[in-house]
């Protein structure tokens, strides 16, 4: 039940275009984008600065280590106060007491003096024991009350600067080979609130530029993009009733050529199967003569002679109107063999022997039409195969043969032994078949009509129909040809012994 209310309010949902889609696309990630710088510089300012300084005290302390002890600690401690703008005051312990080594300021005002007291100093060392190193976040009014002076000969800072300034000061202590040291280090963190206004109106601006810029991009590209898939779909309007004089164009993008290009192509394929189909429509008609001619004259015969009513000419009418079955069926063939739903009933039989019969049948098109079609076989060759498949085999081929040959009217039937395989081959004299369109004759409705000598043969099903039987009995099969000399069409099955044949009862007594 859940399922169905799914499926009806999904069915019920509005469709969008594609432009549409691209348009809300943009928009959606211009909010994103927008969102995300004002996150970073308004909301989260302070802390992503608070983050850097206290990065760089890290950085500081790390470098300050390799100059401990030698001559060029005053100046390597110079260079970091005016690369990091920090101060820094370093102290050699010495039995409990700092000893001042140095003292570096990068700008007037510094918090150092201010904590160089023998007590500030013993309480810094004691909390930097611990862990090594010790960090505060401090202001001048939390160390000294308004009453003292701690400097003694610098002058206070104004009371309503320090409410605005804050100061990270970093203990570090070192133990090395040449004795222990700490040092200080003091960073002013400057505040951020003018800052955070100015990016704030250059953000109200950048939104307004990007939400315009985003529109007009969006329309750009959406109306670039479209308008071929828009193009398209209206010419796969035309093809879809019946006008196969359309062309794709796909535009620039990679993906709507490829597009463009297989839709190009299905149009010519459905031209070419419409061409085909009417062909067959077309051609059918002959096919069905022949049977229905042999089965109107021998039907005459038998009226208008008396005597005439044997079973031999009645056979020819039976197997006549079997053949006009065939005929029939032979599109519903075509689709069985393509679906892989065919099945084979293979058994052993007489192979020479069912082509000999096979051929006798035409002997009313030969006295009529002047036709002679000749049987070559030597012997008599057995095959596992199913008998019925094959001679559809032989009738389509012997009908191609009989549609092509030449103005001998001759076709022959040749069965040769080779390597415990024998080859029957059918081979017509009429006027070939290009070498470039060889693979192309087992194909539906392919029919050679550049060297046709007569209009409407053959529906086009036939060597399609000889080669899915052929492919089922996985048998070798091809086609040979030369222009201006005929044709030989051939297949190859495995000979087997003679089938062994049944001894009566009484008999075997």
């Amino acid at each position: 039940m859940w399922k169905n209310k799914w499926e009806e309010l999904r069915e019920k949902r509005p469709s969008f275009g594609m432009r549409t889609r691209l348009i809300w696309a943009f928009a959606l990630f211009t909010l994103a984008a927008i969102g995300i710088l004002w996150a970073l510089q308004t909301f989260f300012m302070d802390d992503l600065y608070e983050a850097v300084k206290y990065s760089e005290l890290d950085r500081c302390a790390a470098r300050l280590e390799k100059s401990l002890g030698t001559d060029t600690l005053e100046d390597d401690a110079f260079d970091l106060t005016q690369q990091y703008n920090i101060c820094l005051s370093v102290y050699q312990i010495q039995n409990g007491y700092g000893k001042p080594i140095t003292e570096q300021h990068a700008r007037m005002f510094c918090l150092l003096p201010m904590v160089s007291t023998p007590a500030l100093l013993q309480t810094l060392y004691q909390e930097a024991t611990e862990d090594g190193a010790y960090t505060e976040e401090i202001s001048i009014d939390s160390l000294f009350p308004e009453q003292q002076n701690p400097s003694g000969d610098r002058p206070r800072p104004d009371p309503e600067q320090n409410d605005r300034t804050r100061s990270i000061m970093h203990v570090q202590l070192y133990d090395t080979d040449r004795g222990q040291f700490m040092a200080l280090f003091a960073t002013e963190l400057m505040p951020l609130s003018a800052t955070v206004n100015t990016l704030q109106l250059q953000m109200i601006v950048l939104t307004v530029l990007l939400a315009i810029l985003a529109v007009v991009l969006s329309a750009v590209i959406s109306t670039r993009y479209t308008r071929p898939l828009t193009e398209m779909c209206a010419e796969a309007g035309k093809l879809s009733m019946g006008n196969y004089n359309v062309n794709f164009d796909g535009g620039n993008c990679r993906e709507t050529e490829q597009l463009s290009t297989a839709l190009n192509r299905a149009a010519y394929e459905l031209s070419q199967l419409d061409k085909m189909q009417k062909d067959l429509i077309a051609n059918i008609s002959h096919d069905l003569r022949t049977p229905l001619t042999m089965i109107a004259g021998y039907s005459e015969v038998i009226r208008d002679l008396p005597g005439e009513a044997t079973p031999e000419n009645m056979q020819v009418i039976i197997d006549e109107t079997h053949r006009l079955t065939t005929l029939v069926n032979d599109m519903l063939e075509v689709s069985r063999y393509q679906s892989g739903n065919q099945i084979l009933h293979p058994t052993r039989f007489n192979l020479t022997e069912s082509v000999r019969q096979t051929l006798n049948r035409y002997s009313k098109l030969r006295e009529q039409d002047g036709y002679t079609i000749q049987l070559e076989a030597d012997r008599d060759i057995w095959v596992d195969a199913d008998e019925t498949r094959i001679l559809q085999v032989l009738y389509n081929l012997v009908g191609n043969a009989v549609n092509y040959t030449g103005e001998d009217k001759t076709v022959i039937v040749r069965q040769v032994l080779e390597n415990d395989e024998v080859i029957l081959s059918v081979i017509d004299t009429g006027a070939g078949i290009p070498q470039d369109q060889l693979p192309l004759v087992w194909e539906r409705y392919y029919k050679v009509h550049d060297f046709h000598k007569r209009a409407n043969m053959g529906t086009g099903l036939g060597l399609s129909i000889v080669k899915n039987i052929l492919v089922l009995h996985g048998a070798r099969f091809g086609v040979q040809s030369q222009v201006g000399k005929g044709s030989r069409f051939w297949f190859a099955l495995s000979a087997v012994p003679p089938q062994a044949p049944e001894i009566p009862e009484n008999q075997a007594e």
